[in-house]
């Protein structure tokens, strides 16, 4: 979880990014890094980062696995939109006037993953939304692969047979929608080795709860506080 997008602009003076009024209005979320609020939730952490663009910042949804030996790639990155449909930008001189505004409209969009109890289905309607829509991720065999392989990992965190059961019918019924296997192996190898591995995560699930344990130690991780993922 790199510091992206948090030096001014050239030229531009310096900012203050306004973490403190946002960590009031979300308090589950705890500063993480200059630019980041975060908590953990169930095989991940989830929150906000602030980019500058120019003279204003935009706070993004952003979720990372605790499941991997690398935990800065996010799997979720997700704009909000003002009430004009339009990318939520606030510029630093009108925070404070627009910040109630700005609020209520990430509320609204997605303040249900940011509580202290997070529905596991408003998470996975989530990921599936942006599958649909999301033009960085429904032609992206890497994403769409790190997705299910996030559902099957939430499930055995949450050690949901039904719930893997569903996961993985999810994971035959998309990948036999797919038309272009050849750009799939392309980046991933032969489909049915990756599914072979896919089914194999099942049976690694005291391994990978274990990585999580390891990763939620980190001096950064452990200060954050724990939303709770129900059915």
């Amino acid at each position: 979880m790199e510091d992206k997008g948090t030096e001014p602009i050239s030229g531009s003076p310096a900012k203050s990014l306004p973490l403190t009024d946002w960590k009031k209005a979300f308090p589950m979320l705890s500063r993480y890094s200059s630019n980041t609020l975060l908590m953990k939730l169930g095989v991940g952490l989830i929150g906000f980062k602030f980019q500058r663009i120019y003279g204003s910042y935009r706070p993004l949804l952003v979720g990372y696995s605790l499941y991997d030996e690398r935990i800065n790639d996010d799997i979720i990155i997700e704009m909000f939109y003002n009430k004009k449909h339009l990318t939520l930008d606030i510029p630093f001189e009108k925070h404070q006037q627009m910040f109630q505004d700005a609020m209520d409209d990430v509320k609204s969009q997605h303040g249900n993953l940011l509580g202290e109890t997070v529905n596991v289905k408003d998470l996975f309607d989530l990921l599936k939304h942006k599958q649909k829509y999301d033009m960085l991720v429904y032609h992206n065999y890497c994403s769409l692969t790190e997705f299910l392989k996030y559902k099957l990992i939430t499930a055995l965190y949450l050690d949901n047979d039904a719930l893997v059961q569903q996961v993985c019918m999810d994971m035959e019924e998309q990948t036999n929608s797919w038309d272009d296997i050849e750009r799939f192996e392309l980046f991933l190898g032969k489909l049915p080795v990756w599914k072979d591995k896919f089914y194999q995560l099942i049976d690694q699930r005291e391994e990978i709860m274990e990585r999580i344990r390891i990763n939620s130690m980190d001096k950064r991780i452990a200060k954050l506080k724990e939303s709770h993922l129900i059915i």
